[in-house]
């Protein structure tokens, strides 16, 4: 039997058919733009209104012919390169520049070959399998929604060269880029509610990146193949139907803006499509492998930029920030207004996954509120650079401007599994230009699954659809919703960048998108992770304020961030390939009945007894003993009435506040960070709404009042907030510092405003180094007199 053909290739249409349809549209648009012009003037309406409509009007005639020009030339490229080659010497593919990226013409003729079989599988695919997903995430009115038109054309992507590596690579790896150009000629179009919309022309042109790893000695001889873009790929594409109103100033960009996001969040860096082929193959270690290490941004300031702002007397000055995009993320400075020669000194930290061949791209900006922001320069470099320096500190001059330097300081950090780095790095986080909170480590946290989460809704008692916020201090990220099943699966990786691993904590909260209530918490000191083998651990954890065997599969693994040369690597074969689970016990252990004062770990070794919840904040505990455990039956805020008596010493009943405080001579100020504050007790009976307020006594003035945020509608809130007093060190050693948890309430209530007090005497600290601590809470009318007047 001879195939069938593919319902892409089609006859082209006839062109001279579409030249009469593209006349009589021209003809009748000019008609309308006279009918507006008489309309205008029929009810005297000022000139102002024409004269901004064809301002509007040149513009997008001059945008839009813009844009076809590019099309045209993309397409011809595709359909010919050699001859527009010839006509035209702008946007050569690589292969013409670079000898060590080589031409790939026969990948091309295969692609072409293949394209129309590749539309139908994207049609049937999109049809039935996308379609109904985004029908049912969608509200009751909109679920009308439906492909109208799925045509992908008949120009297949380009592939303009590729560049096989044979340096910084392993032996059982391949790594390559290809330099993808997809100038197509496709036509999607959407429906719903009678309404149709749609994009045509879309244009894609980025470098690819294509990892095979690992190379096994075995039959495939590939274990998986890893697909992501290194940096953010350019993406053009026009818009069709009443999509079409959406293509003015202002909006066009919104869109393009929000389709290029969706893109980065699917296959940029960090994010990479992963496809297994040898069995065993642990997908979630393909697709989310350890970062090769962070890169510190310092932004410290720019000299003689564009005046990109005019004034009556001719150039003024600009309005500078940076933007700076490491592929999928994106970091911007403050604004510094009317300068050009501006000091930003502000830092940023990211973890890098592919050193070789990602870039740090810096945009030099001029604020305009209201308009589009002047481009004033930019700038790359080569992460691989820096890595190899260690350190890099200069001047850099800005291109497609006349003038411009950008100083920037980048520093390499290696990850290392020794925890005795851990007070190095502390050590550099301390011995930093700038105060602000620097990282010292990087934790790595896997969200396998979850199973037996908790049903809510009794009437209808249909499973919940969770996901899971998971946070480190104020860096919150959150999963996929997998909907209606008590068992998720998600196999989702987050990077957290922490700060000082022994005081933060890794906080864990499953919710329901339907009723949007909790269905269960887990608090994990990092700290623990320092003692693990390797710091890695991978168990299940039962799960707080939930049902009685819910659990959350977790995997966490800390590295320290060092400035030595990375350590051995282990086989990569290891790594990725799952080792066969032994043959299971067949006793199981013995569950915890109700009135046990804690729940044990069903942990994959024989250590669950010890795997226990630290009743303060029902936080993991390894070391806790069964005997030694509180009630946790309690809510995760702990409110109940036991809670107070619970804390030991007379002035612990009011809960604990954790602060570090440490003095930078560089600046000559007193640095207080406030972490966070535990077991607070409600005011009135009720939550309450916390924040921190500071004085350096004996200053009480307005100005001198330092306040954390407002955390509501909790007694254990974190902040992890930096502020600076003004002050010499000799004089600070003589000062109090007052630290008040206050409850924030309206104007007319009368619950109560205070919630504890610590007074702080300076002189008793070590100022020279940060000492983080952790002060028991008293009442606010405790030796006031005495403490507001601290001796000498």
């Amino acid at each position: 039997m001879t195939e069938q053909e593919p319902t892409s290739a089609r006859k082209p249409p006839n062109r001279g058919d579409e030249s009469v349809v593209k006349l009589v549209l021209q003809y009748f648009k000019l008609v309308a733009l006279l009918l507006l012009v008489w309309i205008l003037g029929y009810f005297d309406f000022s000139p102002s209104w024409l004269l901004l409509g064809l301002f509007v009007y040149m513009w997008h005639d001059k945008h839009q012919k813009k844009r076809k020009e590019q099309i045209r030339i993309s397409q011809g490229a595709a359909r010919n390169e050699k001859e527009l080659i010839q006509a035209r010497v702008e946007d050569l593919p690589s292969w013409v520049f670079f000898p060590d990226v080589e031409r790939a013409e026969w990948l091309n003729k295969v692609s072409s070959q293949l394209w129309p079989y590749i539309g139908d599988y994207v049609t049937t695919l999109l049809k039935e399998k996308v379609e109904p997903k985004i029908v049912s995430n969608l509200p009751p009115g909109l679920r009308s929604f439906k492909f109208d038109r799925i045509d992908l054309g008949d120009i297949a992507p380009r592939v303009g060269g590729v560049k096989v590596y044979t340096e910084h690579v392993r032996r059982n790896e391949i790594i390559l880029d290809m330099e993808i150009c997809y100038a197509s000629d496709a036509d999607i179009r959407v429906k719903i509610k009678g309404m149709t919309a749609g994009i045509k022309d879309l244009q894609v042109r980025g470098t690819l990146r294509i990892e095979v790893k690992p190379l096994l000695n075995v039959m495939p001889l590939i274990g998986g193949i890893t697909v992501f873009f290194l940096n953010k790929p350019k993406i053009d594409f026009n818009l069709t139907n009443l999509a079409n109103a959406l293509d003015v100033p202002g909006l066009s960009d919104i869109l393009h803006t929000i389709v290029e996001d969706q893109i980065c969040a699917f296959m940029v860096l960090p994010n990479r499509i992963p496809i297994p082929i040898a069995k065993n193959i642990d997908v979630v270690k393909l697709r989310y492998p350890p970062p090769q290490g962070v890169l510190r941004i310092h932004a410290v300031g720019a000299k003689d930029l564009k005046r990109a702002d005019i004034n009556l007397f001719g150039r003024g000055k600009s309005d500078p920030f940076l933007k700076m995009y490491v592929g999928a993320k994106a970091f911007k400075t403050k604004t510094i207004s009317n300068t050009i020669n501006p000091i930003w000194n502000e830092f940023f930290e990211t973890p890098i996954d592919q050193r070789d061949g990602q870039i740090l791209e810096i945009r030099a900006l001029d604020e305009d509120p209201g308009n589009k922001n002047d481009k004033i320069g930019n700038v790359s470099v080569d992460i691989q650079y820096v890595a190899d320096q260690g350190l890099m500190d200069s001047w850099l001059p800005l291109e497609n401007v006349e003038t411009g330097l950008l100083h920037m300081r980048l520093i390499w950090l290696n990850l290392s599994p020794d925890p005795e780095e851990l007070d190095k790095a502390l050590a550099q986080c301390e011995l930093a230009w700038s105060e602000e909170h620097l990282s010292a480590a990087v934790l790595m946290v896997t969200i396998d699954s979850a199973q037996n989460l908790p049903v809510f809704a009794k009437k209808s008692m249909t499973d919940p659809s969770p996901y899971v916020v998971v946070s480190v201090g104020n860096n919150k990220e959150e999963t996929s919703i997998k909907f209606t099943t008590d068992r998720p699966v998600w196999e989702e990786n987050f990077q957290f960048l922490v700060h000082n691993p022994r005081i933060q904590e890794l906080d864990i909260e499953v919710k329901d998108d339907k009723t949007k209530k909790r269905l269960g918490t887990l608090i994990f000191p990092i700290k623990y992770l320092l003692s693990e083998d390797n710091m890695t651990k991978q168990q299940p954890f039962p799960l707080r304020d939930s049902g009685p065997d819910s659990r959350i599969n977790l995997r966490m693994c800390l590295r320290i961030l060092t400035s030595a040369p990375p350590p051995e690597e282990q086989s990569m074969a290891d790594i990725f390939i799952v080792k066969p689970k032994p043959p299971e016990d067949s006793t199981t252990p013995t569950e915890t009945s109700e009135e046990s004062p804690s729940h044990g770990v069903d942990d994959t070794d024989d250590r669950s007894s010890e795997k226990m919840l630290d009743g303060s904040r029902n936080s993991y505990d390894p070391n806790a003993s069964p005997s030694m455990q509180p009630n946790l039956t309690r809510r995760r805020s702990g409110q109940s009435v036991g809670s107070r008596a619970s804390a030991t010493g007379s002035d612990a009943g009011l809960g604990r506040i954790e602060v570090t405080i440490r003095y930078s001579s560089q600046r000559n100020r007193l640095v207080v960070v406030v972490h966070r504050c535990i077991k607070l007790i409600p005011p009135d009976n009720n939550t309450g709404d916390p924040y921190v307020r500071l004085y350096l006594l004996p200053d009480r003035y307005h100005h001198n009042k330092k306040k954390t945020q407002v955390v509501k509608n909790n007694l254990n809130p974190v902040y992890d907030e930096t502020f600076e007093f003004a002050v010499n060190q000799r004089d600070a050693q003589q000062r109090t510092l007052d630290i008040s948890v206050k409850n924030a309430v309206s104007v007319f209530s009368k619950s109560k405003t205070d919630m504890g007090r610590v007074y702080i005497e300076l002189a008793q600290l070590d100022l020279n180094k940060a000492t983080t601590k952790l002060y028991y809470l008293q009442d606010t009318n405790l030796n006031r007199s005495r403490r507001e007047s601290p001796s000498t």
